[in-house]
């Protein structure tokens, strides 16, 4: 691995190749040193040089993330939600709702909501607490193995395949690019391709799967969540086809990726933190949503999310300017020390309510958490119920700059009788 000229340059790919630990160590400086701190461009496979002009501030702390969140008349989410810069064709098509401002955003978040009604997200739940009880039926007795290939990867994408109906002919195909596609800089996941073609492939698979469901779901409904999208309204409003391609994307990304790394990033950290473990473990039933909450701030899935400041603005003593990329970066706040005592233990009895996973509040707070916290606590609970001795160590961590992932997790337990 590269020594990096500035330990501090976010904007690199090398700062995101190196282990997690040493990044907070980084983020930790900045909270301390230079919360609003200024990056040139960052290196992208997604842009050639010459288009790839603009660098970016970030905002480390929690209550400027926080700021920046619920004031989006201040700080505009249309022109992009990744420290990368895409292209507009590419933004529109990729990333629904969450790179929209008012009023649109708040006419298709309200549709969405339609389709997530309490009846709806009950089934939903039922769904999850299945897929949770039968990946570890079929693993329980193994001893040992990959967790992400056993359990971490094919939970989402099974609950994903319930939610929409997926065909057979779709699944395999339909998951892999949902699972792929915010890892363009990876290469071990691109193989060969170049970045932008990997992650227009992607989004290509999942919006020809979307558009051949809705038509399908309009001629045949029935109980999922595409049926539920096409039908739902907000003031007598619809989606578009193009609006329902996009947010199916979107979906299929927050539904596979960030669960995928939540759940293996626990068992990674409950390993770390073994007296963490063993309270879990003394009472997973009462303690369970606790856990909860401390993994998703302690393992942070989504590293960041981008906005554009719409007009000048002061932070913490420093101008920024209408136009600028201003990065939120929820990694950062929730290890801020002002607000969590020792940020960097595992403390399932903490009060976390707080954390930023989901991001800091506002209009384009995260609209699938629900559905994300009973899939970790319906896992968790499996998990620390019947293989309560689980250990992973050594993960093999995602290079990427906006989710914190990891690759594999080999894993030893006690196995379960058959």
């Amino acid at each position: 691995m590269s020594t990096l000229a500035d330990p501090l340059d976010l904007a690199a790919k090398a700062f995101w190749a190196q282990h997690p630990d040493v990044r907070d160590e980084a983020f930790a400086r900045m909270r301390a040193e230079k919360p609003v701190f200024w990056s040139g461009p960052a290196e992208s496979d997604l842009l050639p040089p010459e288009e790839n002009v603009n660098g970016f501030w970030s905002l480390t702390k929690h209550a400027d993330i926080q700021f920046a969140s619920r004031n989006p008349k201040i700080f505009s989410s249309a022109q992009g939600i990744t420290m990368e810069d895409f292209s507009p064709e590419m933004t529109e098509i990729a990333q629904s709702f969450i790179a929209m401002d008012a009023p649109r955003h708040t006419q298709l978040r309200g549709i969405t909501m339609d389709a997530f009604k309490p009846g709806n997200m009950r089934k939903l739940e039922s769904w999850v607490r299945g897929h949770a009880r039968d990946l570890i039926d079929e693993m329980a007795h193994l001893g040992s193995g990959d967790f992400v290939e056993l359990v971490a990867e094919p939970m989402p994408g099974r609950i994903f395949g319930s939610f929409f109906g997926l065909k057979p002919e779709h699944h395999q195909e339909t998951i892999r690019a949902a699972q792929d596609l915010l890892s363009w800089t990876d290469p071990d996941v691109t193989g060969g391709v170049e970045p932008l073609e990997h992650f227009a492939n992607c989004v290509m698979t999942l919006r020809l799967t979307a558009a051949e469901l809705a038509e399908e779901r309009r001629a045949d409904p029935g109980e999922d969540l595409m049926t539920w999208l096409v039908e739902a309204e907000w003031e007598g409003e619809r989606m578009t086809d193009d609006e329902i391609g996009a947010f199916f994307v979107l979906l299929a990304v927050a539904a596979n990726d960030t669960t995928r790394h939540a759940s293996a990033g626990a068992v990674h950290a409950f390993t770390r933190f073994a007296d963490q473990r063993a309270l879990l473990v003394e009472d997973v039933e009462g303690r369970g949503e606790g856990a909860v909450e401390e993994v998703l701030r302690y393992v942070s899935p989504l590293l960041h999310m981008r906005r554009t400041a719409i007009q000048d603005v002061e932070v913490r003593g420093q101008q920024i300017k209408a136009g600028d990329k201003v990065v939120l970066w929820y990694c950062s706040g929730n290890r801020d020390e002002e607000v969590f005592d020792h940020p960097y233990d595992l403390d399932i009895l903490r009060d976390n309510r707080r954390h930023q996973a989901f991001g800091g509040g506002g209009p384009h707070f995260c609209l699938g958490n629900a559905v994300a916290r009973t899939t970790l606590k319906s896992l968790l609970s499996e998990i620390y119920t019947r293989i309560p001795d689980i250990s992973a160590p050594e993960p093999d961590f995602l290079v990427a700059n906006f989710i914190n992932g990891i690759k594999h997790l080999p894993a030893t337990w006690t196995p379960e009788a058959r």
